[in-house]
């Protein structure tokens, strides 16, 4: 009898604390305004808020658009997490998106993190735009074939005094589309890693690099051009003899 009445008091237990998680989920929201670094309102910005609770099974996220006078609003997360981390961008106008970065040299403009209220008036804070930065469109361009392929490509930024980088891989696409990249105003290294021919993809032993100056403000298109027959690729599992690729009659017919 005594053990039953204790299970029962455990279940009960468990059951509030069930209920009271629930009734905490979904309940606050976050407003504000985004500021360009003079502090004149930026209408037309975008705002994503993540959740940012310890041991989270998965963040989640939203995003929203400022109004003509900068203010945004951000509706109750379905989260049992109130602490949000917010950011700002407003790619149109070349601002770069608040917070850190792997190439940002330091915290860009402000991004904070907002404990939202569970109950009451929406939480308001106000994130500050910090800096400009370009966008970049990379193609890969093999003169064998005389068209756009796809390639695996890898971007670092060259050493600043002080900062500290990290470096990213890309790729464009398997129609030989490009791949766009916002990023901060500086001094750039990238190459081609991998890249395709006759439909399989091959590595390269000495990837194919160019120099790149991003200026703030501006959108530029980067053609990196090779000729696959005459990079020397690594053992792999579509290449497991490392033989250069020789495109085949048939890619080579379509430009007869």
């Amino acid at each position: 009898m005594k053990s039953a009445l204790i299970q029962l008091v455990v279940l009960l237990a468990a059951v509030s604390n069930s209920i009271g998680q629930e009734t905490s989920r979904g309940v606050f929201g976050i407003s504000g305004v985004v500021q360009y670094p003079d502090g004149k309102p930026s209408a037309g910005a975008t705002v994503t808020g993540v959740t940012a609770c310890d041991r989270e099974p998965y963040h989640l996220v939203q995003t929203t658009k400022t109004s003509i006078d900068g203010s945004f609003h951000l509706q109750p997360f379905d989260s049992a997490c109130n602490r949000i981390q917010l950011s700002a961008s407003y790619i149109e106008e070349f601002w770069l998106k608040t917070g850190k970065d792997i190439f940002y040299p330091n915290e860009n403009g402000t991004a904070p993190i907002v404990e939202a209220p569970a109950t009451g008036s929406p939480a308001a804070t106000v994130i500050r735009l910090g800096e400009r930065g370009g966008l970049v469109d990379f193609r890969v361009w093999d003169k064998a074939t005389k068209r756009f392929i796809w390639a695996g490509l890898y971007l670092a930024r060259r050493p600043v005094p002080g900062a500290k980088f990290g470096s990213m891989q890309f790729f464009t696409g398997w129609d030989g589309s490009a791949d766009t990249l916002f990023l901060p105003a500086g001094e750039y290294e990238y190459s081609v890693e991998s890249y395709a021919c006759n439909g399989a993809v091959y590595i390269a032993a000495s990837p194919p690099h160019e120099s790149l100056r991003v200026e703030a403000g501006q959108r530029v298109a980067k053609d990196l051009s090779l000729d696959v027959r005459q990079i020397k690729p690594v053992r792999s599992h579509n290449n497991p003899h490392g033989k250069s690729c020789n495109p085949s009659s048939h890619e080579l017919s379509i430009l007869r």
